[in-house]
């Protein structure tokens, strides 16, 4: 679609056919003239990094003169959203390469660049300078983060003699401290681990060239310039594939995101309401059994069958745990105690984990991407279970000890039927061994410290 003209002027289509066949340099002044406004747009972009805007919106020319000379106009892409791209990455590629002399990673500069436009507007707000704690409450930071990173930014002005020196370099650097970054609602800016793997295993399922682009646009910082240079590939298919990637990892998560919602558990139910049957439209797996708040045996097989289809497609491993309450023969278990042990379950596991009650007494844990790690996290449920006092629950004594088994894909088996099979056989060993154990699939017994006090 071309783009408008001016009044009588020709479009910036028709100027272009123009100057591709005759390379005028007229013609081209007259195209770099028209878009110096789109540079002075972007260059604000960059605004509190540190560097004067003049030498911002003066890169940002070279990049719209890069933009005119390989403009394509046959690809049928709108001039504007060319320049754009290419103005951004000239001006990236400055303050990465020149514009410092101490280099700070891209997140480090986008946070810098918000806490400038934020104190900007709260001046014209409160008419006098903000304090961190103003700043770290509007942009949801800590007033620790703010002060971290205001610190970093004055050191990257001078180089001190005596400033930390880089292992590698052993040039002066502006050391930050990642941890000190935080949220005012997360723990860091750092992912949890769990949302590192789905992010990780998104990209995985992207085609080779696909994946390159992503890496050197977000893990090497380069522009789509640089990027087309290494990939030998031109800009605009450098732009469609990380387009392309970036609407694909968008709808893996979206994808994801749906099936943790219909498979998440509903909240317990109340004392008039345990009586009723799920409402209607609820799928069975998430009705929340015993009155505990988790789901049930078919949802642990649901998404059991769902974890086998996954590491089939790609070299992971899971493993299913068993933890089963001990108690005397043909004895009866408290539900409060069912409830509250299923609930310290839940909360002693990640988010990405599923928690289900299998029987009273009974719970089936299933942990994605984890290995030979399944004896550690079965040995701390076991030891939470033992050191726990129940009193307060009213359960007819303070401690209770239970079995647990486990059995890890696809070491000890590489099916549904065959991971629940050696995760029984597991528990029923452990719970031969007296209770209070933790018995692997193959039989391995192993009593931790907690349980044996």
């Amino acid at each position: 679609m071309a783009e408008r003209a001016r009044g009588d002027e020709p479009s910036v289509e028709v100027l272009f056919q123009q100057y591709t066949l005759d390379r005028d340099p007229q013609l081209r002044d007259q195209l770099i003239a028209r878009h110096t406004h789109l540079v002075e747009v972007v260059a604000k972009k960059f605004s509190g990094m540190g560097e004067p805007s003049e030498d911002l919106v003066q890169e940002g020319r070279l990049g719209l003169i890069n933009a005119v000379d390989m403009f394509d106009v046959g690809r049928g892409v709108k001039f504007s959203t060319y320049a754009t791209h290419l103005i951004a990455g000239q001006i990236q590629h400055y303050l990465r390469d020149k514009g410092k002399l101490i280099r700070q990673p891209a997140w480090v500069q986008e946070l810098l660049a918000k806490i400038t436009r934020t104190t900007e507007a709260l001046i014209q707000e409160l008419g006098r300078a903000p304090t961190d704690a103003e700043v770290a409450e509007r942009l949801n930071l800590t007033p620790a983060a703010v002060k971290e990173l205001l610190d970093a930014r004055e050191r990257t002005k001078v180089s001190s003699l005596d400033a930390q020196l880089d292992a590698d370099t052993d040039s002066p650097t502006a050391v930050i401290n990642p941890d000190k970054i935080r949220s005012a609602h997360l723990v860091s800016l750092q992912l949890p681990i769990e949302d590192k793997l789905m992010l990780q295993e998104a990209i995985d399922k992207l085609k080779d060239l696909e994946r390159k682009v992503v890496r050197y646009f977000f893990y090497y910082d380069l522009n789509q310039t640089e990027i087309a240079r290494k990939l030998e590939i031109s800009v605009n298919y450098a732009s469609y594939l990380l387009r392309g990637a970036l609407a694909k990892l968008r709808t893996n998560f979206e994808r994801q995101a749906q099936v943790e919602s219909e498979l998440k558990p509903v909240p317990a139910m109340g004392p008039v309401a345990r009586g009723r049957r799920p409402e209607a439209g609820v799928p069975l797996a998430r009705a929340a059994e015993g009155g505990s708040g988790l789901p049930g045996e078919s949802y642990l097989r649901e998404r059991l069958s769902q974890e086998v289809d996954r590491a089939a497609r790609y070299p992971v491993q899971f493993a299913l745990v068993v933890v089963q309450l001990d108690r005397e023969p043909g004895g009866l278990l408290p539900s409060a105690l069912v409830g509250a042990v299923g609930m310290l379950l839940r909360r002693s596991t990640r988010t990405v984990d599923a928690v289900a009650v299998r029987e009273a007494g009974s719970y089936g844990l299933l942990l994605p991407h984890t290995g030979k790690e399944a004896r550690i996290l079965a040995e701390r449920l076991l030891s939470r279970i033992v050191a726990t006092d129940w009193s307060a629950q009213a359960t007819g004594r303070a401690h209770w000890t239970a079995s647990v088994g486990y059995a890890v894909y696809p070491h000890d088996a590489n099916s549904e039927a065959g991971l629940l099979e050696a995760a029984e056989q597991a528990v029923q060993a452990a719970a031969q061994a007296g209770g209070g154990t933790v018995c692997s699939s193959p039989a391995q017994v192993r009593r931790p410290a907690a349980a044996r006090r």
